[in-house]
């Protein structure tokens, strides 16, 4: 642990069976060998899995799990932060609080990115919406002292919250420090018209930064330069989460081991 400047992880799927699933087995052993700190999980169900089993799991890796990612959860019950109808934005609120109370136990974050809103919801109602939903929110985030976490996720692929800018409306009236955006340099490389000018912007709203590159592969498998965005990061006196996120080209291994051919001389301690 700790072979780089800022706490390493990488988002991925974790499986029903985790622990009998070899395919996996062999990834989480990649990332112990490769100094990775910590995994981002999506996880189908969190009621089904039993913290503790996860957190030995994680642990014979030397990792632990830094962050409950959303995303599959909200998209298999077909949850909305901004859904118009009150019942709907109700049980994707309460959802949102059992997912803080789950992060909570691994001393981890919740990031909602497909939580906040399906394509289509993009009007000035459903905005009120999701913003009203946040703020419902934060209080359990501040009870459990529990990042939630709203991830700027690009026009086409989510209908609100798109920039640094737009992500950081949502939660400004929540007036909560265990309330964050997070900057993922995929989007960002849609959305702003200057990466650097909105991660300067934003440096005290955020304590994770995802590094994906411009063809949504891992980083050093497209055209970003990542040497200058975590010289910006280390310009700004960053000291929080980096995590990869981004699909896959050849397999889990083989990427990840060529991505961090890449950056681990960028994120060493110097």
């Amino acid at each position: 642990m700790n072979r780089y400047r800022y706490f390493l992880a990488i988002q991925t799927l974790l499986p029903d069976n985790y622990r009998g699933d070899s395919a996996f087995i062999a990834n989480m052993r990649t990332l112990q060998g490769l100094g990775f700190d910590g995994v981002e999980l999506n996880i189908k169900d969190p009621l089904a899995v039993k913290p503790q089993d996860l957190k030995d799991f994680l642990a014979d890796f030397g990792l632990v799990l830094s962050v409950f990612a959303t995303g599959f959860t909200a998209k298999t019950n077909n949850l909305s932060l901004a859904a118009a109808g009150e019942s709907r934005r109700k049980e994707s609120v309460r959802r949102a609080k059992e997912f803080l109370a789950f992060a909570s136990e691994f001393g981890a974050g919740a990031v909602a990115g497909f939580l906040k809103g399906a394509m289509g919801e993009n009007s000035a109602e459903n905005l009120e919406c999701l913003k009203a939903s946040v703020a419902e929110i934060a209080p359990e985030a501040l009870r459990l002292k529990t990042p939630f976490i709203v991830e700027a996720i690009n026009r086409f692929e989510s209908p609100l919250g798109n920039s640094l800018d737009g992500a950081w409306e949502i939660i400004l009236d929540a007036q909560n420090p265990f309330v964050h955006i997070l900057p993922d340099t995929w989007h960002m490389n849609i959305e702003e018209s200057n990466m650097e000018a909105a991660m300067i912007r934003h440096r005290d709203h955020f304590t994770g930064f995802h590094l994906s590159d411009n063809n949504r592969f891992l980083p050093g498998f497209g055209a970003l330069d990542f040497k200058k965005i975590i010289g910006v990061l280390d310009a700004l006196e960053y000291r929080g989460r980096v995590a990869l996120e981004a699909n896959l080209k050849v397999s889990f291994i083989d990427d990840v081991t060529k991505s961090m051919d890449y950056l681990a001389p960028l994120l060493a301690k110097t």
